[in-house]
């Protein structure tokens, strides 16, 4: 579809083709994907307005209003890095601005800018890439993504302060990084750390919510599918002869989570290690041998009274989120 815009000169015309709509020879019109070129299919989506005026600040190209795309260029409606790159100019196009256009155009890119200025920014998927994605939270970015979409099905809502993906981004900070509050807030241009205490709180608790109970515990994955699919050739040798099909093979162990000292002289007794010299608490860790982690279990204390038989004993005694379901008793010659 050509569309004809006049210019500073008003007897000259410029002819300008919309990126999306193509016209061919016998008058059919196909419809062009803005961003891969290619024709597009079902589930085509119109690039937001957002997107629009970032690359049209940032590559100087200009999308029009109503331009479409294939929805495998978006990540939560926003246009992924890979497709702004590869959008490519496709005509010169002259238009005419008024003052409020004008105005408008200096307002967004204050804006722009505004935001840019925010290092640690995740509600933008285009501004950091797959590294700094694990190298903040541990997760690709991809996996991020999904982890977000899981979450923001429980009680969870964004604020003032921050959105969902900013909330579960600084607590997975906050696990990965061990940092303070206070350089949280700085990080994430928040107020103070104790709106970071707050938005940590809110988000462990959509977590263990909605995450947690699929992923984590004796009741996420059945005894049969860690017998087939989490259990090594050389540990069904080693255990049962290799010929056995009905042996749940699981690994346990306690870890060790290092904490502050605490100001209170009881639990700072208790949860100070003389091995390490330091104060921790000690999960207890129960893997297949092939990593996959079935459950976690504490945390406990980590005084001379709680060595891993210790715990162990008392994880079998109490019968801890029914592990004796999976366990049977052996009994060697």
């Amino acid at each position: 579809m050509d569309v004809q815009v006049q210019t500073d000169d008003s007897s000259r015309l410029t002819t300008v083709e919309n990126p999306t709509l193509i016209t061919t020879t016998n008058h059919q019109v196909v419809k062009k994907c803005c961003v891969c070129r290619e024709n597009l299919r079902d589930h085509a989506v119109k690039i937001a307005s957002q997107d629009r005026d970032f690359i049209f600040f940032s590559r100087n190209i200009g999308i029009p209003e109503g331009a479409r795309c294939c929805s495998g260029h978006l990540i939560n409606n926003l246009l992924s890095k890979e497709a702004v790159d590869q959008i490519k100019p496709f005509s010169i196009r002259y238009q005419e601005l008024s003052s409020p256009d004008v105005q408008l155009l200096l307002n967004k890119a204050q804006t722009l800018f505004e935001n840019g200025k925010k290092r640690f920014s995740f509600d933008d998927p285009r501004d950091l890439n797959d590294d700094e994605y694990c190298l903040l939270t541990s997760l690709s970015r991809d996996n991020f993504n999904d982890f977000v979409q899981i979450v923001s099905s429980s009680t969870i809502r964004p604020s003032c302060n921050r959105s969902i993906r900013t909330a579960v981004c600084i607590y997975l900070c906050k696990l990965r990084l061990g940092i303070s509050n206070r350089l949280l807030a700085c990080m994430f241009q928040i107020a103070d750390k104790r709106t970071v205490s707050r938005i940590i709180n809110s988000a462990r608790q959509a977590i263990v919510k909605s995450f947690v109970p699929d992923n984590l515990g004796f009741g996420h994955v059945t005894r049969e599918d860690v017998i087939g699919r989490h259990t090594t050739t050389i540990a069904r040798e080693l255990m049962c002869g290799g010929d056995s099909t009905d042996t749940a093979i699981i690994i346990i162990d306690g870890t060790y989570l290092y904490i502050q000292k605490s100001r209170n002289n009881e639990f700072q007794r208790k949860t100070f290690n003389l091995y390490k010299k330091r104060s921790l608490l000690k999960p207890m860790m129960i893997l297949t041998t092939t990593g996959y982690i079935v459950a976690c279990i504490g945390p406990f204390m980590s005084d001379f009274n709680n060595n891993d038989a210790a715990i162990m004993k008392d994880i079998l005694l109490r019968n801890t989120d029914h592990i004796l379901s999976w366990l049977k008793e052996v009994i060697f010659f």
